[in-house]
């Protein structure tokens, strides 16, 4: 079967046609991809129902040369005798991290500080504390940079800050 020059001409329009609407549309796809804000690595708490992400405080490169500090303080009531339940990202569980637990228990204020190895955990379970009976108040999570004080401590890359009272 042999097409006419007429019926050639048009398919070769039609087909230069959808060629430059997709090059079109993948350059401004291309653009839009380059040019958004990355986003920032996120820890996903739940307790008793209810989850919720929880962007990071403070944000900040390795060496702390770019910092973003736009997240604020997350809130999840967490009922005596449940857990908060964490699920963290690559970024944070990839590396060496803190978890701070505030609880307020018959002695007043305590802080439970448990330190983990890069890989070590993806996600974890912070547990009110049932004897003697203490309210879970908040969970501080830091993860630290390579940039120390003079004592030799990091200072903190990133701070993720969820308050459970």
């Amino acid at each position: 079967m042999r097409l006419q020059p007429k019926t050639v001409k048009i398919l070769a329009l039609l087909g230069t046609g959808v060629l430059v609407v997709a090059v079109a549309f993948f350059a401004v796809l291309f653009v839009l991809v380059k040019d958004s804000d990355p986003r920032l690595p996120a820890v996903t708490a739940y307790a008793y129902g209810e989850a919720i992400t929880v962007e990071p405080t403070r944000y900040c490169e390795l060496d702390l040369t770019e910092c973003s500090e736009e997240g604020s303080i997350a809130k999840l009531q967490v009922p005596v005798g449940y857990p908060l339940q964490l699920s963290l990202p690559t970024e944070l569980s990839d590396a060496p991290w803190r978890l701070y637990a505030t609880y307020d228990g018959p002695n007043g204020l305590e802080i439970v500080e448990q330190g983990y190895r890069p890989g070590q955990a993806t996600a974890v379970s912070v547990r009110s504390k049932t004897t003697p009976e203490a309210k879970l108040l908040g969970v501080e999570i830091r993860l630290p940079s390579s940039v120390v004080d003079e004592n030799g401590d990091p200072f903190q890359r990133a701070v993720w800050l969820i308050e459970t009272a």
